[in-house]
């Protein structure tokens, strides 16, 4: 969890209440810790912060425990009420088996079944971290992790067009810089601005500064989400992204998440980014933007 989160949690909701040292720092007991990870477990499948954050602890572990099928709001007619893991295993055993067009039936069933948030944290999310997963252990070959790559990058694609935008709304840019080929965190980004309300100029992954700066200023956008899988702790990375604070202007928000995000906390302090870990960050710098 960000400090980013942690703080406002605190201040908005009380949620927890950490006693300080002598020299003011922040002390959490063994209760808040877990407290906050139920919280932070809850929040990332769905539930909205402001309904779980009175219950008692108890029932903070059996929602926790149960939390795979998150009880989302469903959009667009989905019910929300089915497991998601259903649809995990049979979009791995397809994977498995290298048929494209299982998998491709799979998607677009849970599509309907499941409600957004859900679809993206309890299946495609974790989808592709367990095809990883099997590629490095050798249980997959190359081919079938492609396969799986583009098929999922195809659907979430068609699944952002089909997402309607409001006349005005904030307008935020999406890519990933030179350098990280890896498409799959910009497109979950650009699905979940869809769902609470902007609007997103998409831009691709391995696009110079200079590209992404230029794409700004076209569209004006009102912000910028950088999205950094791999390589963590890259130099070119890093010079990029120094380089497209300098040709932004310098209050331009610029949001930076992703696997590999937390190797660049350096360059992003002296960058003046936001570095976001998971949804309930993305809300909070999201907001935070609209709010200034």
């Amino acid at each position: 969890m960000t400090q980013l989160l942690l703080r406002a949690w605190e201040r908005r909701y009380q949620v927890v209440e950490p006693s300080r040292t002598d020299t003011g720092r922040r002390l959490y007991t063994d209760e808040d810790v877990e407290r906050l990870t139920l919280l932070r477990i809850l929040t990332d499948n769905g539930y909205r912060i402001g309904d779980v954050v009175g219950r008692p602890p108890a029932e903070l572990r059996t929602l926790a425990a149960e939390a795979a099928p998150a009880p989302a709001p469903a959009p667009s007619g989905r019910t929300g009420t089915a497991d998601p893991r259903t649809y995990l295993s049979e979009a791995l055993d397809a994977v498995q088996a290298m048929d494209q067009h299982r998998l491709e039936s799979v998607l677009e069933r849970a599509s309907v079944d499941l409600a957004i948030p859900v679809l993206r944290r309890g299946l495609i999310q974790p989808l592709m971290i367990q095809i990883g997963e099997r590629w490095r252990e050798g249980t997959l070959r190359v081919a079938q992790e492609h396969m799986a790559t583009a098929i999922v990058k195809t659907f979430l694609s068609s699944l952002n067009a089909r997402q309607t935008v409001a006349d005005g709304s904030p307008l935020l840019a999406v890519a990933t810089p030179s350098g990280d080929l890896h498409e799959m965190g910009a497109l979950l980004a650009t699905s979940h601005a869809l769902e609470v309300g902007w609007d997103v100029l998409y831009m691709g992954p391995n696009l110079p500064a200079e590209e992404i700066a230029g794409g700004i200023r076209l569209r004006t956008a009102r912000a910028l989400f950088l999205s950094i899988v791999y390589p963590p702790g890259d130099a070119g990375i890093g010079e990029q992204i120094l380089l497209l604070r300098r040709l932004l202007d310098p209050d331009f928000p610029v949001i930076v998440g992703g696997r590999a995000a937390g190797s660049y906390q350096e360059i992003l302090d002296k960058a003046g980014a936001i570095r976001v870990d998971g949804p309930g960050d993305f809300d909070l710098a999201l907001n935070h933007i609209l709010s200034h």
